[in-house]
């Protein structure tokens, strides 16, 4: 965390990291970094691990450069975004004496060190202290840390070379949502103390003292072990609680271009989706971008309106989930391609009527409210749940028939799940994406691939996605600004049990997301996006996610 030589007089002998409030797990990773420095001849020892928000304010408000107004502007903030305790403890540290040395970027509880999921670990070289960061023993350090599985700090942009943490995610922040930190810090630390870095070496000077507080078992819970539930919870992401908490808006937005571009539509989406995209995206290894323009090719950037995803019915779909035992009335009000001396592919040509008396119509008009018309007579002949396996939903246009590989009992339930709330749609991409072993040619972008499996055409999609991908420069040249929305109205949606529709419920704020136990027929709201042509969307030839040609 920082260089000093007065560290030398609190640093414990590294024989174990016991007693430096650890979770259980970090602790033992951390303790096989110490003994493959100690195999390579370095002798490194841990300084400091547990840290109370107490603590980490001190370190925050002691730099110079921030001044007591710098800590009233953050501690404000932080109460809009549901940290009200956190702030007070920030502000309680608001007129220390400051010194010239930087100590810490995060604030009290975004700090893995508040979770026990870090520890600052520092290189002794004849009983001295190594101060100089870019010395070759911290790289020795960090990259045995990395192959452990480690995050080093060695590697950040402010160089922190001797602190290693256990999750990826740069701090609490990128992960929890900060009412939720508020809630858990609170719990943990209101009845301490200013210090609790962790323990400190018998008659160390009264000024550098730090008292032991180790990890109760209640408190263990929010470890290393949680920070992995989902590899232990179950096989879906949306499932994942600390995913489902993750804040879905990112907490800077781009600035959106004028006119209609690739670009424009772009910058909404992550505006709108780009915090849980981000915290999914590193977990995976997968450039963020690659997720938007997925977004993009299906659905053309288009906004979220609560209760009514973005959709399109396939005629074709519903010939196979209802319409081959009821042909002659199917034939009287659809219409699709290679059916009934109709022709052109099974994907193409689609139309339909409400009467046999009325003249057929295109389905396909890049027009949600035609969707929904064609939705909502489908669901009068066949039933709800045979119209949702007919048709795909939300941002990543995922087909109903696919509601099983994502984690949900029917169709319905995942068409309701993203019509509440954008993050089972984002979750639902991952999931789809994970079952259907997606993950490395999202990875490495190789788009014909991608295409092939998720669209069942790569010829044609591959090089749609690529060009929505190459916006990427332009992308993350735009100007960012503090996103007044994050935080302020996020979104907590429950998973919706077998039988029930799924609900949004805002945590705070006035606005309230519409219902979902709306029927999604009833639903008509105009999207707020523009009427842009669907890129991708026309004559599609589909495969797992979709329309089989």
């Amino acid at each position: 965390m920082f260089f000093a030589s007065s560290l030398s007089s609190v640093v414990r002998e590294a024989n174990s990291v016991g007693g430096f409030g650890l979770d259980p797990e970090f602790a033992q990773t951390l303790s096989e970094l110490l003994a493959k420095c100690r195999a390579a001849g370095l002798d490194f020892r841990i300084s400091q691990g547990l840290r109370t928000p107490q603590k980490q304010a001190e370190y925050y408000c002691k730099w110079a450069q921030r001044s007591p107004a710098d800590i009233d502007t953050a501690a404000r903030k932080m109460e809009r975004d549901g940290a009200p305790w956190l702030a007070s403890v920030l502000r309680s540290y608001r007129n220390i004496p400051r010194q010239t040395q930087w100590l810490t970027s995060a604030l009290p509880g975004a700090g893995w060190h508040q979770w026990g999921l870090a520890a600052d670990c520092y290189c002794y070289r004849n009983g001295h202290l190594v101060e100089n960061g870019s010395d070759p023993v911290y790289k020795f350090y960090a990259e045995q840390a990395v192959r452990l599985g480690l995050t080093a700090g060695y590697y950040f942009t402010h160089q922190d070379a001797g602190h290693v943490q256990g999750p990826s995610a740069g701090g609490a922040t990128d992960v929890y949502t900060w009412s939720y930190i508020d809630g858990v810090m609170k719990e943990r630390f209101a009845d301490k103390e200013r210090v609790a870095l962790s323990s400190a070496r018998a008659g160390a000077p009264a000024a550098t003292r730090i008292e032991t507080m180790a990890l109760s078992p209640a408190s263990a819970q929010f470890g290393m072990r949680a920070f992995a539930a989902a590899a232990a919870a179950g096989p879906y992401y949306k499932d994942d609680p600390i995913l489902v908490g993750t804040r879905l808006e990112p907490e800077f937005v781009y600035t959106v271009p004028s006119g209609n571009s690739t670009l424009k539509r772009m910058a909404q989406t992550f505006n709108a989706i780009g915090g849980l995209v981000n915290t999914l995206a590193q977990r995976l290894g997968i450039d963020p971008v690659a997720v938007l323009a997925v977004w993009y090719v299906e659905s053309g950037g288009r906004a979220f309106t609560p209760g009514k995803p973005v959709l399109r019915f396939e005629n074709h779909i519903f010939f196979d989930k209802w319409g081959h035992q009821n042909e002659p009335l199917f034939d009287k009000h659809f219409q699709f391609g290679g059916h009934a001396g109709i022709g052109g592919r099974r994907s193409q040509n689609h139309k339909y009527r409400q009467s046999a008396n009325q003249p057929w119509a295109p389905v396909h008009i890049d027009n949600q409210d035609r969707e929904y018309e064609v939705f909502a007579l489908g669901e009068r002949f066949g039933g709800r749940e045979a119209a949702s396996l007919s048709s795909s939903f939300g941002g990543p246009q995922i087909m109903g028939f696919n509601f099983d590989v994502c984690g949900y009992p029917s169709a319905v339930a995942m068409a309701e799940a993203f019509g509440a709330d954008q993050r089972w749609q984002v979750l639902g991409f991952f999931d789809f994406c994970r079952s259907k072993n997606l993950i490395d040619e999202i990875q490495s972008k190789r788009w014909n691939d991608f295409g092939r499996i998720y669209n069942g055409d790569g010829a044609t999609y591959g090089p749609l996605l690529k060009a929505a991908f190459d916006t990427r420069q332009a992308l993350l040249a735009l100007p960012k600004t503090p996103n007044p929305q994050a935080e302020r109205l996020t979104i907590m949606a429950v998973a919706p049990a077998p039988g029930r529709r799924a609900s949004a419920k805002p945590k705070r704020g006035k606005a309230k997301a519409k219902s979902s136990r709306a029927r999604l027929k009833s639903a008509r709201p105009k999207p707020k996006a523009s009427r842009a042509k669907l890129k991708g969307n026309r004559g599609k030839s589909k495969s797992s996610r979709g329309k089989v040609a």
